[in-house]
């Protein structure tokens, strides 16, 4: 039986990660939406001194087979916040606990950096809002209110120079 390892990632892991990401913008029917490369992972992970992300990989056979990419931001009401960008795991390795390793990985890490909370956003049509629920997390917006929005591109662009 193989066995699934969780790490955490590693500067040489970036370019599998970068395909990850790929295969998960096309699961959220997003395709083109990823602009990164590996390159950039590994300057913004790996190459500076306060890195702007950190990741974990699960593995099988020194495979990756899925990553949790997450960093942190803050609360003016609850202080330090762990943001986790995102969980995934490849289609044929899926129902085979490898997310729910990676997401108590990641959970553990929010509580030993002294983290208030863990935020995650979820598709409204992707089934994993039954696998988070499962395992404790409440939808913010249905339970109260708050929505996420974004400012991006040349709306961003507008205010800014405006």
């Amino acid at each position: 039986m193989d066995m699934v390892q969780i790490r955490e990632a590693k500067r040489e892991d970036c370019l599998a990660i970068r395909n990850l990401i790929q295969e998960l913008a096309d699961y959220e029917k997003m395709p083109n939406e990823p602009k990164i490369d590996y390159k950039i992972l590994e300057r913004d992970g790996f190459d500076m001194k306060n890195p702007l992300f950190f990741c974990y990989v699960a593995t099988i056979d020194q495979q990756i087979i899925g990553y949790a990419l997450a960093y942190y931001t803050y609360s003016t009401w609850h202080g330090k916040i762990m943001f986790l960008e995102d969980l995934y795991v490849t289609s044929n390795q899926r129902r085979k606990h490898v997310g729910t390793k990676l997401f108590k990985t990641i959970a553990k890490k929010a509580k030993d950096t002294g983290c208030y909370r863990l935020d995650f956003t979820v598709l409204q049509w992707n089934p994993a809002q039954e696998f988070y629920k499962s395992l404790g997390a409440i939808d913010v917006t249905e339970k109260t209110g708050w929505h996420v929005y974004r400012l991006m591109g040349s709306a961003l662009e507008t205010l800014a120079t405006n």
